[in-house]
């Protein structure tokens, strides 16, 4: 008989720790954005310190042993617009490049998350709720949410 771990929730309506120890992730809900559509999500709590340099909407990130590859998402914590990102390239394990805006400044730290656990777009009129089928998604280190638009979200896990 497998063993059994109880089901708890949090509540959040701004971005930042959720839960701050080894979890998984079992549902989640995202409540419909009150303004603009907008991005909502998930990471977990590891990250790597680095520096980036933006040239036009090119910003090469770098960062020791980042653990990316080519289309892996992750989220990015810098002068720039805090945001999920789609990796570019990778030009070796401590260098990788994503696509920017072509505003803000050219060179800083950046605070690297690379575990991105979900990623959704909410809109005005639409909720998103998503239960995670197996054992869940584990979040080794904790959980981080980013919530845009002022949507609300509720994340089940245990």
């Amino acid at each position: 008989m497998a063993m059994q771990t109880d089901v708890k929730s949090k509540y959040a309506t701004a971005s930042g720790l959720l839960i701050p120890f080894r979890t998984r992730i079992k549902a989640f809900f995202f409540g419909a954005a009150t303004t603009n559509a907008g991005t909502v999500g998930m990471y977990d709590t590891f990250s790597i310190s680095g520096t980036y340099a933006r040239s036009t909407t090119t910003a090469t990130v770098t960062a020791v042993n980042h653990q990316l590859e080519v289309g892996d998402s992750v989220f990015l914590d810098w002068d720039l617009t805090d945001d999920f990102y789609q990796v570019v390239t990778v030009a070796d394990a401590n260098t990788f490049t994503v696509t920017v805006a072509n505003t803000g400044a050219a060179s800083g730290d950046v605070t690297v998350y690379n575990d991105v656990l979900v990623i959704s777009t909410v809109s005005t009129g639409n909720d998103v709720f998503n239960i995670i089928p197996g054992e869940g998604i584990l979040a080794r280190n904790g959980v981080r949410i980013y919530l845009e638009s002022s949507v609300p979200a509720t994340v089940y896990y245990g």
